[in-house]
């Protein structure tokens, strides 16, 4: 009994990444609610995820305000075209539901396509955005070209970012699981796929936080 709750055991490692995921997944909540800052929480979100994963010590609320503030203007600079382009595939989707005829199927089939891609683009680009300081052109289109390069990986990211909303709208105790953990989990699951990736790319780990 002693040996479980031992600091080395795994009881112990698997409890305080669970501890530590869900402070991370407040922290990203309550830094989101403007909607103009989710792009630097973001930012934050998935650093800190990264060093949970990688099994690195750290303070997550220090580390978490250190990276919002260093990544604020890039993440900003990130985040409003891909909300803009959100807000626009949303409010698109919702009209042509409404519109009968083959027309209206093949713009929604267009604008599911572009949901699509839009996801790889958040999932990719704020990693990125940690790991190099480059303009929102080449973020972009550096997150575009890693999803079409490494496709059965992004699906995969694609496909359990899905499972999350889904079973978040479907099963109410589930979505209030996910309010505590929901886009922690979501951003530890991606990085571990992430830092496969990376590695391979040569793109290199966040510097550590002083």
């Amino acid at each position: 009994m002693r040996g479980t709750f031992h600091f080395d055991s795994k009881f112990y490692q698997t409890a305080d990444k669970a501890v530590n995921l869900i402070k991370l997944n407040i922290l990203w909540i309550l830094f989101s609610v403007p909607l103009v800052t989710m792009g630097a929480a973001s930012c934050a979100l998935h650093e800190i995820a990264s060093k949970i994963v990688r099994n690195e010590d750290g303070y997550i609320l220090r580390d978490f305000l250190t990276v919002f503030q260093r990544k604020w203007k890039q993440a900003l600079k990130l985040w409003m075209p891909l909300l803009l382009a959100g807000v626009g595939i949303v409010l698109e989707l919702f009209f042509w539901r409404n519109v009968g005829g083959l027309w209206a199927e093949v713009m929604t089939g267009m604008l599911v396509m572009l949901a699509v891609i839009w996801n790889f683009l958040f999932i990719y680009a704020f990693p990125l955005a940690v790991r190099m300081e480059t303009s929102t052109r080449t973020t972009l289109c550096n997150a575009l070209l890693l999803a079409v390069k490494h496709l059965p990986e992004s699906l995969y990211m694609l496909f359990w970012t899905g499972i999350f909303l889904v079973a978040g709208w479907l099963w109410t105790p589930v979505l209030l699981i996910e309010i505590f953990t929901g886009a922690a989990v979501l951003a530890a699951v991606q990085e571990k796929v992430l830092l496969k990736i990376f590695g391979q790319e040569q793109i290199p780990e966040p510097a550590p936080e002083q």
